[in-house]
């Protein structure tokens, strides 16, 4: 898609949820019945594919063709329902545009925006246990990871600006998230004390909150470790550096710098009876 269509599509966007926040419906504006027009003709187009790494290459290549719309939805924010924007949602996750479905999840939970009908999960259940679950088999792997998805989950999902209810989910998830940020400063650590400090307290405090949300969630071997790592850290933190000099006879000759004078053979020389 070139950047004057791009730009088309955002504009009406923009035109359609200004009319939908009016009248408080995204149905009958134009912008939103061609997406939603295109939105079926691909959920088709993955029907028609068993293989799940095959599903998720074409969500790649048809997520883009939507983020004018949803940028442009963003932009004006007019808080009804809108099935291209949740169902983008969902692919966004599914294809690790952890950005983009966090920009989008973030609405979504503002305005109590719907997933689609065959999602039994809340909407900030869906969101947080994929993310998470998703980290999690990362942190299995070698492969790097950005915490900052992680933190921002955290903290959309702890935001007090959000009705309880809509932040609402089962302890265990609320567990995978924790213990996926633990494991990601645990990731961090290298060996440089004072900054190993910093991460080890965190990954400690992250999956101390993991195992009180969920004694079974898999954390306490690595909480032990990352406590005890704190603590030994701490103690080397704690221990001032001494610069004391060893004491010098009284009995022994001494320079102008109050240092023992030495013969030949390195002794001090002791003062005369």
């Amino acid at each position: 898609m070139n950047l004057a269509r791009k730009h088309f599509q955002q504009h009406q966007a923009k035109s359609a949820a200004e009319t939908a926040a009016e009248f408080g419906t995204m149905q009958n504006t134009n912008a939103y019945e061609q997406q939603l027009l295109q939105l079926n003709s691909d959920k088709a187009r993955l029907k028609q594919i068993q293989s799940k790494q095959n599903k998720v290459e074409l969500k790649r290549q048809l997520v883009p063709n939507y983020k004018p719309y949803i940028q442009g939805i963003l932009e004006v924010k007019p808080g009804v329902q809108d099935e291209v924007v949740t169902q983008v949602l969902v692919w966004a996750i599914d294809i690790a545009d952890y950005e983009f479905a966090l920009d989008i999840a973030e609405y979504v939970l503002e305005h109590d925006l719907k997933l689609p009908d065959r999602f039994e999960r809340s909407e900030a259940c869906f969101i947080t246990e994929e993310i998470s679950e998703a980290f999690l088999k990362v942190l299995k792997t070698d492969v790097a990871i950005d915490i900052t998805i992680l933190e921002r989950l955290e903290s959309l999902i702890t935001d007090e600006t959000l009705d309880k209810s809509k932040r609402d989910m089962p302890d265990e998830v609320k567990a995978k998230l924790y213990l996926a940020l633990g494991k990601a400063e645990m990731r961090l650590i290298t060996g440089e004390e004072l900054v190993d400090f910093v991460h080890a307290t965190r990954a400690s405090d992250f999956l101390d909150q993991a195992c009180k949300w969920d004694d079974k969630c898999g954390g306490r071997t690595d909480l032990t470790k990352m406590t005890r790592l704190v603590a030994k850290l701490d103690s080397i933190f704690a221990k001032p550096e001494t610069t004391e000099q060893p004491e010098v006879p009284t009995n022994v000759l001494l320079n102008q710098n109050e240092t023992p004078v030495g013969d030949d053979h390195g002794n001090m020389v002791p003062t005369s009876e």
